[in-house]
């Protein structure tokens, strides 16, 4: 009997069919136990984070509320220390002044009354000893004072200004309470005399930390101290006790934590507040939480092990009944099958796919993120934000590892007229004409070696090429790119080259080098290649404009004399071609031309254009005459017209008694007595003409002839307030500061500065 038994299972897996049967059943127990058993600890998972994210915030909220309670306390500490009447107190000899004590009382007082969560408050004067609090009063000696046991512990803050503790008060001989105080140092001159003591109320400063009370799971919360001994704590329900030292080695901050104790599955939450060092705690009983789970774990369990019972069950019924037709044949005809099972495999296609496009995207993005950092990094750079030597190395290396250290050359571009640019092309299309602009010259510098280029705004574009050829190659490639841009553009551009540096922390001084390059471009003409060296050839000439001609230019002008005018700037702008001068001294000189021109047709309530300067150093000289020639024209024009009116002549009487008495404290009432015609009568017509009133435009002559002291003069500003008539020196500075927008000093030091370069 026993030996049939070992045979049975023996020929049962022998048999290919009933074999199959036996790994299905099994293989669908292990998968049921596995889902059940996974669904367990999935949803335990799923809960404990559910659980434990509202219990955070409500943590981090509660901790903030008590945070600002706090942090109001220390504030109003403070102020306390910093009021006088303490001072007073505490650097007095003879601290029982009544007024004194009287005033800190009252201060206090005030304090308290308006604070829900301030109690009480001492001042502790360490050198006499002595007390005064609210609403103890004064008391001259500790020993007088039933709260000063604390004294004997404040070397535990010694290198802390402000520590806020739990600690016993005693209230009586026989009875003592707890109470949360702020303690906080009072240093007059760097020297410690005393402390200021605040206590809290407790209940009002822990209000807000409430668990829900209807929630039906067990939970608590508390409060423990860098010292691990708890403040506060508030259950929902019945707890038991629990080791708070354990549990706060168990837990991590802003982590959720699973621990046993005694046969308590816990899950616990804690915060630490970076002001007061307080570890903020929640603990959850999760016995309730995964009941359900335990269940249907359970559940799951029993319903595979039914289920490989069944298949035993099927497998021997199969053997007994169904297979034997099927033994019989393989008796009969010695026949053996062989199984073989495929896997599916065409999930992987998917999952590639899926790896691939997520791995294009982040590419993607990876290298976007990049340009946009190392677009703001050369900008920063331009202009002038990373000074330190120090930072550029540390964004190089963290943007650039894989560059070498060899020599580099900064290459700009600038969008030639790049006003008239603006207005040619709709504003959307400007970034990607840029962009084009960038891509075909990076193109064209492939063959040189590795390009960055970064976009510093408005017409200029930055490039940083390792020169890894000669600068004949380079300036073949640059030319080539200005005649492909404008060739599929539709617009010129004009390319300055600094000098070969080696350094990358001076990024910043080679990019100013390569934007003063351009400024040749008034001479070369538009769609230049320009190199450091003919820029050299250029700073060297140190002849000086003559800016006389400027006011003989704004003279002609006024006169009426068009022809003139316009020979004259043809004659200045010859000169400047002919005498090849700096760039940069020239450009200047013809915008102050250009400024003046504009202040004779606008009204002194109008403003300049800002932008004369940087309009001009995108423009050729050629360019720039015709724009001058256009308003000297449109101006000289207009002044004859007007000088054929009776009132312009007597327009031009009071100018010219004006410019007589620049230095005289003379007002209206004379300068309409110079022409014989009353007040009214003389501001209407001054108004009429110029188009300002007379007292505008007398101190606008004031200011112009105090413009030409500053600059050909080194008289004092004193002396020069005197010379345009005024006899105060702040009334001159703030008249020049109304109509520059700088005082005189600053002014005159810009205009050396500049004049000097």
């Amino acid at each position: 009997m026993l030996h049939r038994l070992f045979i049975w299972p023996k020929q049962i897996w022998k048999n290919t069919q009933t074999r199959l049967v036996l790994l299905v059943s099994l293989a669908i127990f292990i998968i049921t136990l596995i889902v059940g058993f996974t669904s367990y600890y999935s949803s335990k998972s799923v809960l404990q984070e559910q659980l434990h994210e509202p219990q955070q915030q409500m943590l981090h909220i509660s901790m903030e509320l008590i945070d600002s309670y706090i942090s109001e306390t220390n504030k109003t500490a403070i102020n306390l220390s910093l009021d006088p009447s303490v001072h007073e107190f505490l650097k007095s000899a003879n601290q029982n002044s009544y007024d004194n004590i009287t005033r800190i009382y009252q201060l206090f007082s005030t304090v308290i009354k308006n604070s829900p969560y301030i109690k009480s408050i001492y001042i502790y004067d360490i050198n006499n000893d002595s007390f005064v609090s609210m609403p103890q009063g004064y008391s001259s000696n500790r020993i007088n004072f039933i709260d000063s046991h604390w004294i004997e512990d404040l070397n535990e803050f010694e290198l802390e200004t402000m520590v806020v503790k739990k600690r016993e008060v005693i209230k009586s001989e026989n009875s003592t309470i707890s109470e949360i105080t702020l303690f906080r140092k009072i240093k007059i001159n760097n020297s410690l005399m005393g402390v200021i003591a605040i206590n809290l109320e407790e209940d009002e400063v822990f209000s807000k930390l409430n668990p829900s009370d209807s929630s039906a799971i067990n939970s608590m919360w508390f409060i423990a101290d860098k010292q691990n001994e708890v403040l506060f704590t508030k259950p929902n329900h019945s707890f038991g006790f629990v080791p708070i030292d354990e549990i706060l080695q168990e837990l991590d901050a802003n982590e959720i934590s699973e621990f046993i104790y005694e046969d308590q599955k816990l899950l616990g939450t804690m915060m630490t507040s970076s002001l007061t060092g307080w570890n903020y705690v929640s603990l959850v009983s999760q016995d309730s939480l995964l009941a359900k789970s335990k269940t249907i774990r359970n559940v799951v369990f029993l319903v595979s092990l039914i289920a490989l019972c069944l298949g035993l069950m099927v497998i021997i019924y199969i053997h007994n009944q169904l297979f034997k037709p099927i033994r019989r044949i393989k008796k009969l005809f010695n026949v053996k099958d062989n199984n073989m099972e495929m896997g599916d495999l065409t999930h992987l296609e998917n999952l590639a796919v899926d790896l691939i496009s997520d791995h294009t995207y982040l590419s993607r993005m990876v290298q976007k993120v990049k340009m946009e950092a190392t677009s703001k990094f050369f900008n920063d750079i331009y202009l002038g934000n990373i000074k330190n030597k120090e930072d550029v190395y540390e964004k190089w290396t963290l943007y650039y590892q894989e560059w070498t250290n060899k020599p580099y050359v900064i290459v700009m571009i600038s969008i030639d007229h790049y006003y008239e640019w603006v207005k040619k092309f709709p504003e959307p299309d400007h970034p990607l004409l840029k962009f084009a602009l960038t891509n075909i010259v990076s193109e064209v510098l492939t063959p040189l070696g590795r390009c960055e280029c970064a976009d510093l705004g408005k017409d200029k574009i930055a490039l940083l090429l390792y020169e890894e050829s000669e600068l004949t190659s380079l300036s073949t490639c640059l030319l080539k790119a200005v005649t492909l841009v404008e060739e599929l553009l539709g617009f010129s551009i004009s390319i300055g080259v600094s000098r070969v540096g080696s350094d990358i922390g001076e990024l910043e001084r080679f990019m100013i080098e390569a934007r003063e390059v351009l400024t040749i471009r008034a001479y070369k003409g538009y769609g230049s290649f320009i190199t450091y060296d003919e820029f050299r050839s250029f700073t060297k000439n140190k002849s000086q404009l003559n800016e006389e001609k400027i006011e003989n230019l704004i003279e002609i002008i006024q006169s009426g004399n068009t022809s003139s005018a316009s020979n004259m700037i043809t004659s200045l702008v010859n000169e400047i071609n002919e005498n090849k001068y700096n760039p940069i001294k020239a450009i200047s000189f013809l915008g102050k031309i250009e400024e003046r021109m504009q202040r004779l047709s606008i009204s002194s309530t109008e403003e300049i254009d800002q932008q004369i300067i940087e309009r001009f150093l995108t423009m050729d000289l050629a360019d720039i005459e015709k724009r001058l020639q256009s308003q000297a024209t449109t101006l000289s024009e207009g002044f004859k017209v007007t000088q054929q009116q009776k009132e312009y002549i007597v327009c031009n009487q009071m100018i010219e008694f004006m410019k007589c008495h620049l230095k005289e404290p003379i007002g209206i009432q004379e300068i309409a007595d110079s022409v014989q015609i009353s007040v009214s009568l003389a501001s209407q017509i001054f108004k009429e003409q110029m188009n300002d009133t007379i007292y505008g435009y007398f101190t606008r002559l004031r200011v112009e002839h105090a413009i030409e002291l500053l600059l050909k003069t080194d008289k004092k500003i004193s002396d020069i307030a005197i010379e345009v008539g005024y006899q105060h020196e702040n009334s001159f500075i703030r008249v020049f500061r109304k109509y520059k927008n700088i005082t005189p000093g600053k002014y005159r030091g810009q205009l050396k500065y500049g004049t000097d370069k």
